[in-house]
C-alpha cells in the first residue's frame, strides 16, 4: 500500500490542488462583491438607483448594451451593471459589438452605436450614452409603465411620419413608439383632438390652419393636452395667423430666420444655429449636456404682453455671435451680413413652453419651436436634438417619472487646527511619542537582561 500510495502520490496531490482550485472559482464565480471605503461612498450606488432596482425585483431585467470593440467607456459601464446586479436577482447584461453583430443590430433596430436595450417584461427603453440618472429613470419607467398617446396633426402639408426623405418624421416616430408612445395621425377638421391623444403635435405646416382647426387646438389646451408647434421660418406676409394665434399665449413669433456663422466652425451651417444655452430649471431642458442644432429657424420668444394667468418660459437660446436676420433676399442670395439697424443680435431664443401659472386654473402644456427640421430623419441623429425632442414630448404628455439621481463626489477637507492644538500636537509628536517609545525598549531591555 505505502509503495502505491509513493508511486502515485504526485497523482494523488495534482487531483488534490484541483480539486481546492474548483472549489475557489465555484465560490467566487458567481458573487461580485466590493467595498466602498470612502466617507461620501462615491463607488457605491446612490440610494434612488438602489430602490428601484428593489422594487423592480420581482421583474427579469436584461440590458442589451450595442457598443464597439474599443468603445473606451464599456470597462466603466460593465462596473456599473455589475453594482446593479448586487441589488436586482434577475439582472443580466450582455454587450454586442453592432458593426461585427449586424444581424442582432437589426433585429433590435439599433440605429446608431452606444445604444442600450432595457427590457423587462413586454416593456422596453431605449437609451444612448446614458448617464446613471438615465439609467435610474428608465428603471422607474418599467418599474411604473405608462403608454403616451401622441397625435401628429396632417393635411396642411406637415413633415409626413411615414416618410423616409430627409424632412421626414420617420425616425422621430420609430423613436417614440421605441419608447412606448401610441403614435397616430389626425386630421382636425374631420378628427377634431380625440381623447386618447395626450399630446398633440403640429410638425412643419406649410400653410395656415382655418380659424375652426385652431379653436380645436384651444380647446384641447384648455382641457389640459400637451401641444407641440414646430413652425419653420415663411415669407415675409404670411403666417399671420399662427402670430397672431401665439400672441394670445403670450408667445411672439419672429418674422425672421436666424443666422450664426459660429456653427461652421462645428462643422455646422451659419443658417443652421448651433444651441448649448437651455434653461436649466425646466423639465424639457434639464440635464441637458449635448448642444443642438436647428436648420433654418425663426425666433420664438415671450411677447411684452403675456397673459397673467400663463407662464412662458425660453427653453434653449442661440450664441453671441448669432443675430436674426429680416432681409429674406440677402439670404437667398448668400450675403448675410448684421445690420445693426434691422436685424437683433443673439443670444435669441427659439422654443418656449408655455404652462399654467402657479395659482392659475389647471391647463394644458405647450411648447413653440420656431423650426421643425431639427426632429427630420436628416437632423434628429444629430448631437442634442433627440433626446431634447423626447423631453419636449414627456413633459407635454405630462410624463412625470423622474428621480434626481446624483452620485456623491470626493471632497477634500483640509486639516484645520488651531495654535493650542497645534502645540499640542508638536509636543506628542516630538515629545511623547519617543519618550513612551524608549520608555517600553528600555523596560523590555532590562527585563530580557535579568532573565537571560
Amino acid at each position: 500500500m505505502r509503495q502505491f500510495l509513493l508511486k502515485f502520490q504526485l497523482l494523488f496531490w495534482a487531483v488534490i490542488l484541483l480539486g481546492i482550485f474548483g472549489g475557489v472559482y465555484w465560490v467566487i464565480l458567481p458573487f461580485n462583491t466590493r467595498w466602498d471605503l470612502t466617507r461620501e461612498k462615491v463607488y457605491s450606488l446612490p440610494g434612488p438607483t438602489v430602490g428601484v432596482l428593489r422594487d423592480l425585483r420581482d421583474k427579469r431585467i436584461e440590458v442589451l448594451l450595442f457598443y464597439g470593440q474599443e468603445d473606451k467607456t464599456r470597462p466603466g459601464l460593465e462596473v456599473f451593471l455589475k453594482e446593479c446586479q448586487r441589488y436586482h436577482p434577475q439582472f443580466s447584461y450582455d454587450f454586442y459589438d453592432p458593426i461585427r453583430r449586424p444581424k442582432i443590430a437589426r433585429k433590435f433596430n439599433i440605429q446608431q452605436p452606444s445604444t442600450i436595450l432595457i427590457r423587462a417584461g413586454n416593456r422596453e427603453e431605449r437609451l444612448f450614452r446614458p448617464s446613471e440618472e438615465g439609467f435610474a429613470n428608465a428603471f422607474l419607467r418599467l418599474c411604473h409603465p405608462r403608454d403616451i398617446g401622441v397625435c401628429f396633426v396632417t393635411g396642411h402639408g406637415e413633415a409626413e411620419i411615414y416618410g423616409t426623405e430627409p424632412n421626414g418624421f420617420q425616425k422621430f416616430r420609430e423613436m417614440l413608439e421605441g419608447y412606448n408612445v401610441k403614435v397616430n395621425e389626425i386630421v382636425l377638421a374631420r378628427d377634431h383632438v380625440p381623447d386618447a391623444c395626450q399630446a398633440v403635435i403640429i410638425g412643419g405646416p406649410r400653410w395656415e390652419l382655418p380659424p375652426e382647426e385652431l379653436a380645436d387646438l384651444d380647446k384641447a389646451f384648455a382641457g389640459g393636452k400637451g401641444l407641440l408647434y414646430l413652425i419653420d421660418p415663411m415669407d415675409p406676409g404670411t403666417g399671420t395667423s399662427f402670430q397672431n394665434y401665439f400672441q394670445t399665449y403670450g408667445v411672439a413669433l419672429g418674422e425672421n430666420v436666424v443666422v450664426d456663422k459660429v456653427s461652421r466652425i462645428v462643422g455646422g451651417d451659419f443658417l443652421m444655429p448651433l444651441v448649448s444655452q437651455y434653461f436649466a430649471d425646466h423639465p424639457v431642458t434639464r440635464g441637458l449636456r449635448q448642444a443642438s442644432f436647428f436648420p433654418l429657424v425663426r425666433t420664438v420668444q415671450p411677447s411684452t404682453e403675456s397673459p397673467a394667468d400663463l407662464e412662458v418660459t425660453p427653453l434653449a437660446m442661440t450664441g453671441e455671435g448669432s443675430w436674426a436676420e429680416v432681409d429674406f433676399k440677402n439670404l437667398e442670395n448668400g450675403n448675410a451680413a448684421f445690420d445693426v439697424r434691422t436685424d437683433v443680435a443673439g443670444p435669441l431664443p427659439i422654443a418656449v413652453g408655455v404652462e399654467p401659472a402657479a395659482k392659475a386654473a389647471k391647463k394644458g402644456r405647450m411648447v413653440v419651436v420656431g423650426d421643425s427640421d431639427f426632429l427630420s430623419n436628416g437632423y434628429l441623429d444629430l448631437s442634442g436634438n433627440k433626446e431634447l425632442g423626447l423631453n419636449m414630448i414627456r413633459w407635454l404628455g405630462r410624463d412625470d417619472r423622474f428621480i434626481d439621481v446624483k452620485r456623491a463626489e470626493l471632497r477634500f477637507k483640509p486639516l484645520t487646527i488651531d495654535t493650542v492644538k497645534r502645540a499640542q500636537f508638536l509636543i506628542a509628536v516630538l515629545a511623547v511619542y519617543p519618550f513612551t517609545f524608549f520608555m517600553i525598549t528600555g523596560l523590555i531591555f532590562m527585563i530580557r537582561s535579568k532573565t537571560s
